[in-house]
């Protein structure tokens, strides 16, 4: 086998050359290494040796863009600088210069509706396990299609069952580190199950989190109920659809919610960034309830939505 070795500008022409079916989802991307912002999905490229890459070393968020507005923009960077401090991550921009250059990566991106990933990496530098190896942290930003779920799984409701990945620790799964392959596990099992999602299930019988999703229920006496966070990652939707709910005097609790509690709810409710507010039809293979979305479900998804349109709590670009 004979391998050429080539040069820069072969190495851009067979770079250019590659087909990737999802580059026409791929918008414009901001590479603070690169130092601007790239239109081109063939040249959205890392340095192998960022630490990111190939151990993990960074953290992430992803949010959305409906009507050029990003929603829930401040939340999701807060929760950004936060995960960073907690894995001791400087990062290269401010809050409001991050905030600048994602916005003006919107702007070439020139979408109404877009998916928005933050990446706050190490950096480049040595391939070992040493984060003072690296020569400086990076920030990347990707602005790709924003892809819904389909009109049906509002309407009947999705199918999800519990997962055989060990839950993460508390330390671990707080911090929304770019080291995901619990989760990537967790979604191929959903895959590989024929079910829309997975949940984690603790040592204690405990339901925790989805591999990129909150659970929620409304329990048997109509109240509004979400995990206590010490296993799971504070979800920004889930937050916000807790807080639109107590404008509404729909009561909300935060306790341990078990597989029992789960299976005799009244409602079962899956939120996410793309999601919004998704009702659970069935947990492996039983019926929640009657099997229906539930009137609550709708309710939050419907002020969800509304707080989504009314652009209170978005950032316009």
């Amino acid at each position: 086998m004979s391998i050429p070795i080539i040069n820069e500008k072969q190495f851009l022409e067979n770079i250019k050359s590659r087909v990737n079916p999802f580059f026409e989802e791929y918008y414009a991307f901001y590479s603070s290494w690169a130092g601007g912002i790239i239109n081109n999905p063939s040249l959205m490229l890392l340095p192998i040796d960022d630490h990111m890459v190939h151990r993990g070393d960074g953290v992430f968020e992803a949010m959305k863009a409906e009507g050029r507005a990003v929603y829930l923009m401040d939340e999701h960077l807060h929760r950004l600088f936060t995960s960073a401090e907690r894995i001791e991550l400087k990062s290269p921009f401010n809050p409001n210069q991050m905030k600048e250059v994602i916005l003006e990566t919107l702007r070439s991106a020139n979408q109404d509706n877009a998916m928005i990933r933050l990446y706050l990496s190490r950096g480049p530098g040595n391939f070992s396990v040493n984060p003072y190896d690296s020569v400086a942290s990076q920030f990347y930003v990707v602005v790709s299609k924003l892809v819904p779920p389909s009109p049906e799984k509002y309407e009947k409701g999705v199918v999800i069952g519990k997962s055989a990945v060990p839950v993460k620790p508390s330390w671990m799964a707080q911090v929304k580190s770019c080291n995901y392959l619990p989760n990537v596990l967790m979604k191929k099992e959903a895959v590989d199950r024929g079910l829309d999602f997975v949940i984690g299930v603790d040592t204690q019988g405990n339901i925790t989190e989805s591999a990129t999703e909150n659970i929620m229920i409304v329990d048997k006496h109509g109240v509004l109920t979400h995990p206590v966070l010490d296993q799971i990652l504070k979800g920004t939707t889930m937050i916000r659809t807790c807080q639109l709910a107590h404008d509404n005097s729909i009561p909300v609790q935060v306790r341990e919610i078990s597989v029992k509690d789960l299976e005799s709810a009244q409602e079962v409710l899956i939120t996410g960034t793309s999601l919004n507010v998704l009702p659970v039809a069935k947990f492996e293979g039983v019926n929640i309830n009657d099997g229906k979305p539930g009137p609550l479900t709708k309710k939050l998804n419907t002020l969800l939505l509304h707080d989504i349109k009314t652009g209170k709590n978005s950032v316009a670009f």
